[in-house]
């Protein structure tokens, strides 16, 4: 099973990420760290949240990008 995010996360990531796309990396807690001085949340859980998210769609985006130079599908 995968997991599931809501759209008010997948919102927040999605600005941050055309924002701040490089910035992000596919380390969760650098990810965290970075939003912490970013922007404002209302807790700690949304933060943990968007930056899990990122996360995800970072490593994801890497993998692809791997698959690609590798001459893969």
């Amino acid at each position: 099973m995968g997991k599931v995010y809501d759209g008010k996360i997948k919102g927040i990531a999605k600005s941050l990420l055309s924002k701040y796309g490089d910035r992000f990396s596919d380390d969760y807690y650098a990810n965290k760290e970075f939003l912490k001085k970013t922007a404002i949340f209302r807790s700690k859980k949304i933060l943990n949240r968007v930056a899990g998210y990122i996360t995800s769609v970072k490593s994801s985006a890497k993998r692809r990008e791997e698959v690609v130079e590798a001459g893969g599908e």
